[in-house]
């Protein structure tokens, strides 16, 4: 049966085939066979099937395209002197406009506008009036009263006294002496006096102006020493000690060096920054109140790299930093400045080795995956 069947199949085989391909031996023939039905396969799947290859070849392209491309300087990070810098200004140690303690009207002015003076000098006189009279008036009563006192004391000892009677005399002339007292330094007080050596740097009134209890007669400043102030920020104060060297570049150029002598502990509720006070020598009294000034103060080593300022950024807190790759990633480092110049600044707060983005910083977010192209030479620019 299997025969016959076999024999039946060669005889179709035979009709339907063309001569060349029975003349081509049996393996041969099941070479191209299965080349022939690969070829069918492949076929009907891009026919049945065209819109879903597109979009895969499409999808494939647009997540190539989408990673965006960085430009990125590889540094490595070297010990430097970290200085915190504040911009500030210089400030008399010592000034004060003095004022009067008395009411009266001004008979005298003894010193202007930029003169020197010394501890107790007149700088502003008031009229006496009756002053004078009246300190006349208490010294005469402390002498009666003085008298009345010895006599009370004489006759207690005699007994024509009584212990009472002698407390009332001792008490009318203690009270005299008072009063005396009072007087004499209310008539010492028409004389407003410089309370330390300096110079005038300002004056309030004239002679003839009347003049109030407290109203301010000329402002005296003392010379030396000087001080730089400033604010730093709760991040810097703690690396801050009073007794650091520190010097203060002032806004005409001049450079004043100095020690930190105050360092506030309590921030300014407005700025949350504390005040620093760094105290200069002034003996050539060249420097002058209010003059900006940039306060330099050397505080460790750190390890820091260079940059231009131009790659920084700021990230959604406001922190002040760079974006750096790491393993294709994006990622924020916020920094601390070093040093600042002409030539570019000092950062630290970055790893020792580091891929710092130096061109699309801007359009990249952390956790972003890029494409980051190193910079020949390395230098962040």
């Amino acid at each position: 049966m299997f025969s016959r069947l076999k024999s039946a199949i060669d005889l179709w085989y035979g009709r339907i085939m063309p001569g060349f391909w029975l003349a081509m031996k049996p393996r041969y023939q099941w070479a191209f066979a299965i080349l022939l039905v690969a070829l069918v396969w492949i076929g009907s799947s891009v026919i049945l099937h065209p819109a879903s290859q597109a979009s895969t070849e499409s999808a494939d392209a647009k997540t190539t395209a989408d990673v965006p491309l960085v430009r990125v300087a590889a540094l490595v990070a070297t010990d430097r002197n970290a200085t915190v810098t504040v911009r500030g200004r210089t400030q008399a140690l010592h000034a004060v406009d003095v004022r009067a303690e008395v009411e009266g009207v001004v008979k005298a002015i003894h010193f202007d506008k930029g003169q020197k003076v010394k501890t107790g000098d007149v700088l502003c006189e008031i009229d006496v009036n009756d002053r004078g009279a009246k300190v006349a008036q208490m010294q005469a009563m402390v002498a009666q009263t003085g008298k009345e006192l010895e006599v009370a004391q004489e006759l207690y000892k005699e007994g024509f006294r009584s212990k009472t009677q002698l407390a009332q005399a001792q008490a009318s002339y203690e009270g005299a002496k008072a009063g005396a007292s009072t007087m004499g330094i209310q008539l010492a007080n028409t004389k407003i006096r410089a309370p330390f050596d300096g110079y005038v740097d300002d004056r309030y009134v004239d002679v003839g102006d009347y003049m109030r209890v407290g109203d301010k007669c000329e402002m005296v400043f003392a010379p030396e020493p000087f001080l730089a102030v400033g604010a730093v920020s709760e991040h810097e104060v703690g690396q801050i000690t009073i007794g650091d060297a520190a010097s203060a570049t002032l806004v005409t150029g001049e450079t004043v060096a100095g020690k930190v002598r105050f360092v506030a502990d309590r921030a300014d509720p407005a700025t949350r920054t504390f005040r620093v006070e760094v105290q200069l020598p002034n003996a050539d009294n060249k420097l002058r109140d209010g003059v900006s000034a940039d306060i330099h103060i050397p505080v460790k080593r750190l390890a820091a790299v260079h940059i231009s300022p131009g790659i920084l950024v700021l990230n959604d807190a406001g922190a002040v930093g760079v974006r750096v790759v790491e393993n294709g990633i994006v990622h924020f480092l916020p920094i601390q400045i070093i040093s600042d110049g002409p030539d570019g600044m000092w950062i630290a707060g970055v790893p020792a080795r580091v891929n710092i983005i130096t061109v699309g910083q801007e359009f990249v977010t952390d956790g972003e995956h890029v494409k980051a192209v190193v910079e020949k030479g390395g230098a962040a620019t």
